[in-house]
């Protein structure tokens, strides 16, 4: 259950602190790192706060563990008295309107109070604490993948089912590692959708935020605007009236009008919002000639480097590093196999182009002039270039060279005994 998950990582994150704190009250007493009163008071107060939570947190936990089988129908009488029933069943709608807290954990909480047993509540501050850490350790967003990945297990299966049995007995070594890596491409695309979800967001709320800005000038000129104008009028209407105030009045009011003009001439530029149209088609051809033509091997790469650039983040390109690799071994895999596995190379294909947004270019017109595209590209290109990092003697050949030289060593000793 997620909730215990969540619960245990608050318990321990808090028993971390109180060592923490306890160390600096052991080295203050030792006069190894001197607190002064204030720093000594703080370390003293959180530790009892940690402790406190520390407490809280256990019975809550041993609340949810000791709950089994007939206990549920038994608690289920004693725990719902009339005050704490009518608080429970108005939960999710007091849960909703709380104004304090963002939707992410609002969502979060509704989520973890359908999940929890039937005789099992917690107080509305108890469930944010649990949905803080739920949401900080993504335990929303691994439930979500657990059941992707059952879902393209299941479906897998069923394409298999339909397969000759003797055609395929001999990749059945790969049959747990390829739903995974069409997972991978799931949660992928799915990261590089959010990414631009997320920056067509902020595009329009940073628009919004400039036109309301705008508007609110335009409004405090206007208002600022018609007093004075009526402030002139009064002025003017009056028989001993100053020249000079009249005259700033109507300097004023030009200053006004001009700033006004100038709002009004103010252009924000329209936004234009990224969108996500899956990934760059692929070349059977890249495979099949895989380390026998340089073209291949050059397409596959700027295919991954394209992808790579759809990538928002570090750890996006790091993961589609590791990602195109292990993708490049099934297809490569599945190629060598060549007719024996077209049934399951389609399968794999198919479940790619469902879940991970990757599809096989079809057209034989499109597949010739993305060949010319490479073979003019790759005359361009130095491949007698070696990349920035180049080091032909790397770290792991020192290590192996030194675990080798030592291994001979021990030799050499026990040939002298």
């Amino acid at each position: 259950m997620e909730s215990i998950v969540a619960l245990e990582a608050l318990i321990k994150e808090n028993e971390r602190k109180i060592d923490l704190q306890k160390q600096q009250i052991k080295n203050h007493e030792a006069g190894i790192n001197k607190l002064s009163r204030m720093a000594f008071a703080s370390s003293e107060n959180s530790l009892e706060i940690a402790t406190e939570l520390v407490d809280k947190y256990k019975k809550m936990l041993e609340k949810l563990q000791s709950i089994e089988g007939k206990e549920l129908e038994e608690k289920e009488k004693l725990v719902f008295l009339a005050e704490r029933k009518k608080y429970f069943d108005a939960q999710p709608s007091r849960i909703k309107l709380n104004i304090e807290q963002s939707n992410d954990k609002k969502l979060e909480v509704l989520r973890i109070i359908e999940e929890l047993p039937i005789d099992v509540n917690f107080e509305d501050k108890e469930l944010f604490e649990i949905a803080t850490k739920s949401l900080e350790l993504g335990l929303g967003d691994l439930n979500d993948i657990s059941n992707k990945l059952e879902d393209i297990k299941n479906e897998f299966k069923a394409i298999k089912d339909q397969i000759d049995e003797k055609d395929i007995q001999e990749l059945a070594t790969i049959d747990f590692f390829l739903p995974i890596v069409v997972l991978h491409f799931y949660v992928l695309s799915s990261n590089i959708m959010d990414n631009i979800e997320f920056d067509n967001e902020r595009a329009l709320q940073k628009k919004e935020t400039l036109v309301n800005e705008i508007n609110k000038k335009r409004e405090e000129f206007t208002n600022s605007l018609k007093e004075k104008e009526e402030l002139l009028k009064q002025k003017q209407s009056e028989e001993n009236s100053d020249k000079e105030e009249i005259k700033n009045l109507e300097s004023i009011i030009k200053s006004l009008n001009n700033e006004l003009n100038k709002l009004k001439e103010i252009k924000i530029p329209e936004v234009k919002l990224k969108t996500f149209s899956g990934f760059p088609k692929y070349q059977d051809w890249w495979i099949r000639e895989l380390w026998v033509s340089h073209q291949a091997y050059f397409a596959l790469f700027k295919w991954k480097e394209i992808i790579s650039n759809l990538c928002a983040t570090t750890e996006q390109k790091k993961a589609w590093s590791i990602i195109f690799d292990r993708w490049v071994f099934i297809k490569k895999l599945l190629n060598d196999k060549g007719s024996l596995a077209y049934d399951y190379h389609y399968a794999f294909d198919s479940l790619m182009s469902t879940y991970g947004e990757i599809e096989e270019e079809l057209e034989i017109k499109n597949i010739e002039s993305m060949e010319v595209i490479i073979n003019q590209i790759t005359k361009k290109e130095d491949f007698s270039k070696n990349v920035g990092f180049h080091n032909i003697n790397t770290s792991y050949l020192k290590f192996k060279m030194g675990k080798l030289k030592s291994k001979n060593d021990d030799k050499d000793e026990n040939l002298l005994f």
